[in-house]
């Protein structure tokens, strides 16, 4: 709150004459201006006045230092012209300035430029003709008179023109001069009268400003609130009684003082006020803690500075007033409602309330912080945006007949929760009503029944389940044709199926209460109720116990399997579960399986038997062909190379080429004869698996094939690292040959071969890749030509049987793997084998 001093208002007579002061100071202004702008015109015209006639004295000069010239013949007279024709631009230069606000004095100047040039061009044309001896024209003469009246003319046109204004601005500058003592006076006279009015307002304002300073005195020691004033300087001027009464200080110990050392404040948690200016200027309105000596007041402190409208204070007023027993009250009512709230919180029931029309007016801080909503958008109807859309209508049409009808209201509905999770609720509401009976407003509470909904809901779920496996077993109770039957600890049948029944021969009802014993044939009635005793005495299941049935009615005999199940309640046998199958046919079927078993390992043996005794012919054979074909190839292959050693030099070279031919077609057979039996061990040799080291495969490779490969200068990379493979060391070793082998083999003319060999584990499987820079095998030929003699090139080119590959197949299917011919990348060809990994 700001405090000012308050003020006569300004009278009529006051404000019109300001007014009229302001005007005559705007008058006067415009008087100076239009004053100074008048002197300034006049001084225009005249300079415009002395520089047209400075030209006509220029204009003259030159005509005469011309003359001059002329007559004598003498240069300084042509130097006097020049000086003065230079100077005609120039002058001319300055009145069109100063003329360039009139229009037509503009135009006359340029005819005036004009004449000039063409009279001073003609001077100095005379001049030179003078010069070359020749005399002037008459004409050019006369011609320069007529030049020269148009001078004058054009010189008296505008001289006339400029005397006219000169007239004119004179005779403005006499009436702005006259305006200008006017103004002056009047601004005077008010001046004086405006001086003579403010001394007698003042005089009149300081006697009110005594009277209201008495008044505000009287009242300031009169309110009913302790009131404190002090200067600038927060030295203490006034203290009225209810001040004094609150600080326990009198107004006259306290005058001279500083407030802040007269007061003694405390925060609400009893903490001194360290920093009271500050306190005091920045609290506003602030409740303190002020003692008094013994006594201690809750007060609220106001403090407003003393100034006048913007002007900077000159004091300030502190208004205390005591609320002690008004903070006793609310602290009590604050307390009671945080009581109220913290209970209210802390219950699983949302409270709320609503109109008598049903507009819901509040909402507690649980409904917001499940929901997530704002309380302003809970409020109304916007409840409903949270309620889950199958469970709303039914809840707006219960609302509405309750708010209707009166009637309690009570629902059960799901919410979306702040989360985006639904959960069941109860909302229920009973009417407040006045001693009329209508409705005054609703009150109700929302109960989260989440847990006790989805218990019943799964409850019932349950319950369905088990009513749908019950229907289940009952059917399959009926329709197995399985004897199922419950009996008590004392062997009577409770119940039984049809297919029991059957067993005993007799209908349901029959053998209910009756004991196995007595209704199946002896003696295998007495040995379903031996095993029903036993297992009630051990408490165990009792599974595979076999029964027969030789007394049949049809004499034939039937067996029986039986399962027993104790039924246990505390560990105490309550019954058995009896289940009888007839396995009168499966053990009918493995009677004849075992005789066909029998047949069969018979006919096995004598197979085993055939396969050993063609495994020996073939032995034979193999060895036949290796002993027998081998040695007549040998003998042809001495004489050809003893042929080609001692007879060369006499045979013809027809001769030698025949000769070593033969021996070329000897190596041959001799290698295709070893393929062939390498191929027939690879489909018969007993081979164990186990696991396998591809490096070291390799190396036994590189060691075969050292010769080959130094003779054709081939680089094989092997990877570090190759997976380990389940396989047979051998064969593996004899499929890398023929692969490393061919890849040497398989280049084109001039290449040297290159050979990369990797491997990587590829989860239970290795995969080696082999890949070469050689002449690469077309996709068309991918599958056949792992078959035995497909070869895709001649014998005079790349040389060979045609059975490796073959081998490397048979080899790879032997350990349990696969190989494929892949495209490389930069030619050649990549063939990856796949292996079982080894563990």
């Amino acid at each position: 709150m700001t405090l000012s001093l308050r003020r006569t208002p300004v009278t009529a007579a006051t404000a019109v004459s300001l007014v009229i002061l302001a005007l005559a100071w705007l008058v006067l202004g415009r008087s100076i201006r239009n004053e100074a702008e008048s002197w300034s015109w006049l001084v225009h015209t005249r300079e415009v006045l002395e520089h047209l006639q400075t030209t006509m004295t220029l204009t003259s000069d030159a005509e005469a230092a011309q003359r001059g010239f002329l007559l004598t013949g003498n240069e300084k007279f042509a130097a006097a012209y020049t000086v003065a024709r230079d100077q005609v631009p120039d002058e001319m230069q300055t009145l069109r300035q100063l003329t360039s606000d009139n229009p037509s004095q503009q135009a006359t100047l340029r005819l005036l430029e004009a004449a000039l040039q063409r009279r001073l061009r003609m001077l100095e044309l005379v001049m030179q003709q003078y010069r070359g001896g020749t005399m002037a024209d008459p004409d050019m003469l006369e011609s320069g008179r007529l030049i020269k009246q148009q001078i004058v003319a054009h010189a008296t046109t505008i001289r006339l023109e400029e005397q006219r204004l000169l007239r004119e601005r004179q005779a403005r500058a006499q009436g702005t001069r006259w305006e200008l003592i006017t103004a002056v006076a009047v601004v005077s006279g008010l001046s004086v009268f405006l001086i003579v009015l403010l001394w007698v307002i003042s005089r009149r304002d300081a006697a009110r400003l005594v009277a209201e300073r008495a008044q505000l005195d009287a009242t300031l020691r009169g309110i009913g609130e302790g009131v404190v004033a002090t200067d600038r300087d927060g030295v203490v001027t006034l203290v009225n009684p209810v001040a004094e009464d609150l600080m326990g200080v009198t107004e006259q110990a306290a005058l001279g003082r500083r407030l802040a050392d007269l007061l003694d404040l405390h925060h609400e948690t009893g903490a001194p006020v360290t920093a009271m200016d500050a306190a005091i200027a920045g609290s506003g309105t602030g409740r303190w803690h002020l003692k008094a000596g013994e006594r201690n007041h809750v007060v609220e402190l106001t403090v407003a500075p003393v100034k006048a409208d913007n002007a900077a204070p000159q004091g300030s007023v502190l208004v205390m007033r005591d609320v002690t027993e008004r903070d006793a009250r609310e602290r009590a009512l604050r307390e009671s409602e945080a009581n109220y709230r913290y209970t209210i919180e802390l219950n699983p029931q949302i409270p709320w309330k609503a109109s008598p029309d049903g507009s819901v007016q509040g909402v507690s801080e649980r409904w917001l912080a499940i929901t997530g909503q704002s309380h302003d958008a809970a409020t109304g109807a916007g409840w409903g945006e949270v309620v889950y859309a199958d469970d709303l209508p039914g809840m707006v049409a219960a609302w509405t007949h309750s708010v209707a009808t009166g009637e309690p209201y009570d629902f059960e509905h799901r919410l979306h929760t702040v989360d985006g999770d639904l959960r069941w609720m109860r909302s229920r509401a009973n009417p407040r009503r006045d001693p009329s009976g209508a409705i005054v407003a609703w009150y109700g509470q929302t109960e989260d029944i989440h847990a006790r909904k989805e218990a019943e809901l799964s409850l019932r779920r349950r319950e369905e389940e088990l009513r749908d496996k019950l229907a289940q077993v009952e059917t399959i109770y009926r329709a197995v044709p399985i004897g199922l039957g419950y009996v008590d600890t004392r062997s009577r049948i409770v119940e039984l199926n049809e297919a029991l029944a059957e067993v005993a021969g007799r209908s349901k009802d029959e053998v209910v209460g009756m004991t196995p014993a007595a209704v199946l044939p002896a003696p295998f009635g007495e040995r379903v109720s031996a095993v029903l005793d036993e297992v009630v005495r051990q408490r165990h299941q009792l599974s595979g116990a076999e029964f027969t049935d030789t007394h049949a009615a049809d004499g034939a005999r039937r067996d029986w399997l039986g399962s027993f199940f104790p039924v246990l309640d505390g560990g105490e046998v309550q019954g058995v579960v009896i289940a009888l199958l007839e396995v009168t046919q499966i053990k009918v079927a493995q009677l004849e399986l075992e005789h066909a078993n029998q047949s069969l390992e018979r006919r096995i043996e004598e197979r085993t038997m055939q396969i050993g005794e063609a495994n020996a012919e073939l032995r034979a054979f193999a060895h036949t062909v290796a002993h027998d074909l081998r040695a007549p190839l040998r003998n042809v292959e001495g004489f050809a190379t003893a042929l080609l050693e001692d007879e060369g030099e006499r045979m013809s070279e027809d001769g030698r080429l025949f000769a070593e031919r033969i021996v070329a077609a000897v190596t041959r057979m001799d290698r295709l004869i070893t393929d062939l039996l390498a191929y027939s061990r690879l489909s018969r040799a007993e081979l164990r698996i186990e696991p396998v080291d591809p490096a070291a495969a390799l190396r036994v490779v590189m060691r075969d094939l050292e010769g080959e490969v130094a003779a054709r200068g081939a680089v094989i990379a092997v990877a570090p690292a190759l997976p380990m493979v389940m396989g047979n060391q051998a064969m593996l070793v004899q499929v890398l040959a023929n692969l490393v082998s061919n890849a040497i083999k398989f280049v084109a003319p001039g290449t040297p071969p290159r050979v990369s060999i990797g491997g990587t584990k590829d989860g239970p499987l290795a995969r080696l890749s082999i890949e070469d820079n050689g002449i690469g095998i077309a996709p068309e030929h991918h599958e056949h030509v792992f078959g035995v003699f497909e070869r895709l090139h001649g014998q005079e080119q790349y040389p060979g049987t045609g059975i490796g590959l073959a081998i490397v197949k048979k080899g790879i299917e032997r350990m349990g793997g696969s190989v494929r011919i892949l495209k490389a990348a930069a030619g050649g060809t990549v063939f990856e084998l796949v292996l079982p990994a080894a563990a």
